[in-house]
């Protein structure tokens, strides 16, 4: 099971990549809280393909309560928080995309699995699905979603693209 957090489905969805989830996943299961976030984000970038992928139903909205639980680090948000207690419901057959450094270390404490936008994207130019991973990282970032240059350097490094 892959679980998205609001940050890489936004800044897909806003360079009309989100179906690279899909390709490599086949279904993305976000909470409520994500999806709200997703769907009422400020710019109404890429919103209509999120919605269009809910719709769809390989986006999968996922109903949790978080009365019983709190994230450590006072620094993760409240998708961050939804997505990452769902993991740890199954945690050895869940995979969590996550980009926010408060999150990823809060997934880490709880021993999860979380990949980030970039190593997706890396992954589908591996898989043949996108052509050059480099372009769609600098898309992302033209759109202006952070992704520093160690990040890129290291994956097209390790997919072997200059």
């Amino acid at each position: 099971m892959v679980i998205a957090d609001a940050g890489p489905l936004i800044a897909l969805s806003r360079i009309g990549h989100l179906q690279l989830l899909q390709h490599l996943f086949h279904e993305v299961v976000i909470t409520e809280t994500i999806r709200d976030e997703v769907l009422v984000n400020h710019h109404n970038l890429g919103k209509e393909i999120i919605e269009k992928a809910i719709k769809d139903e390989w986006i999968i909205v996922k109903k949790i309560s978080l009365k019983t639980w709190q994230p450590l680090n006072p620094g993760v948000d409240a998708g961050e928080s939804s997505a990452i207690f769902l993991a740890i419901q199954s945690p050895e057959s869940t995979l969590l995309l996550m980009d926010d450094q408060a999150g990823r270390a809060e997934a880490f404490y709880h021993k999860l699995s979380v990949i980030g936008t970039a190593a997706v994207i890396g992954m589908a130019k591996e898989q043949g699905v996108i052509s050059s991973a480099k372009t769609v990282l600098h898309e992302l970032r033209e759109a202006g979603y952070y992704i520093g240059d160690a990040i890129i350097q290291t994956v097209l490094k390790d997919i072997g693209e200059k």
